[in-house]
């Protein structure tokens, strides 16, 4: 992050999010139709709006139409902004005004942390060793899952960024999403939905990590939600960290992954394992300087073997693109 970025009083504006990587190229820039989009989805999706949109909702003229709302209402609160900026009206504020003139420009990136956790883009993401770029939202009663295509950054006024994830979201319907007995989620990631709503901001998806469904096969993948381990804000616990920032936290790419009866949890404490087994889980006492001979490190972590060892980090130079 920039140390000396300003600071915006917006939900909507976060310094958890950090971008990463060279800008992609013009292929990735958005349309002038899709920041209009991006544009209006920050808006109806923004705390500090809803005022705003209730307001224009109950307008005679627009009488509850949810159509003429979507295409009327980005006008009409700039120029509310622009009218009462002097009123002291209490649902006012200068972020406000800065966020009704619209984004000045938007950039796109390949990669993006939020709060620690690394997110990386569909098409880089596939040429790596491990898995970053799956993607889950929480709806009004339905959880959306998909992949992230790039991260977008919209730039206003005086510059206050939004950060926004634009996706490819999966079919949502019963075809397409189906729940075992066990509780476990498959999802049929050779679908895809919602190609005129791919936009949700980076700070509310969680990360997930596709597995190959072995019993349905083809595109069928189990999604399970990434638990971050050991990331802490900073600013949380009220300290400061010298020196550059750990590496942020990524999981292990699903290809290859070892069927193994023992796994190590994420959080161990008080020298204490959990072993999961067909039966029921039971935790037991070790010395974590005791070293065994039946369970080594590596049968007691759930990670990949080294596959594709030839193959190479990304080193692509994306051209520093700018729409």
């Amino acid at each position: 992050m920039e140390e000396h970025a300003p600071r915006f009083n917006l939900s909507i504006v976060s310094s958890d999010v950090e971008v990463g990587g060279a800008r992609l190229s013009a292929e990735y820039a958005l349309s002038d139709e899709e920041i209009a989009i991006a544009h209006w989805w920050v808006l109806i999706n923004c705390e500090e709006v809803k005022y705003w949109k209730e307001l224009h909702l109950n307008f005679p003229e627009v009488d509850g139409d949810l159509e003429y709302h979507n295409m009327t209402f980005a006008n009409y609160f700039r120029t509310w902004m622009d009218m009462i900026k002097s009123d002291d009206n209490p649902n006012w504020s200068h972020e406000l005004l800065l966020l009704a003139m619209q984004p000045q420009r938007a950039r796109v990136y390949p990669t993006c942390t939020v709060n620690g956790v690394k997110f990386v883009s569909e098409e880089r993401d596939s040429r790596r060793r491990t898995q970053n770029s799956g993607v889950m939202a929480k709806g009004h009663g339905l959880d959306y899952y998909g992949v992230l295509h790039s991260v977008v950054e919209l730039v206003y006024a005086e510059g206050m960024k939004v950060h926004l994830f634009k996706c490819r979201w999966f079919d949502t319907g019963a075809q397409s999403m189906k729940m075992d007995q066990y509780g476990n989620l498959s999802v049929n990631t050779a679908t895809s939905a919602y190609e005129d709503d791919p936009f949700v901001f980076a700070t509310s998806v969680k990360q997930v990590f596709y597995l190959d469904d072995l019993a349905r096969g083809d595109a069928w993948k189990i999604a399970n939600i990434v638990h971050p381990r050991n990331i802490y804000r900073a600013a949380t616990l009220g300290v400061t960290i010298p020196g550059p920032e750990a590496d942020a936290y990524q999981e292990p790419n699903a290809v290859g992954i070892h069927d193994v009866a023992t796994v190590r949890q994420n959080n161990v404490k008080h020298g204490r394992v959990l072993r999961i087994h067909d039966e029921d889980s039971t935790f037991i006492d070790v010395d974590p300087n005791e070293e065994t001979d039946d369970d080594s490190d590596d049968e007691l972590r759930h990670r990949l073997p080294d596959i594709n060892s030839d193959t190479e980090e990304d080193s692509s130079d994306d051209s520093d693109y700018e729409p």
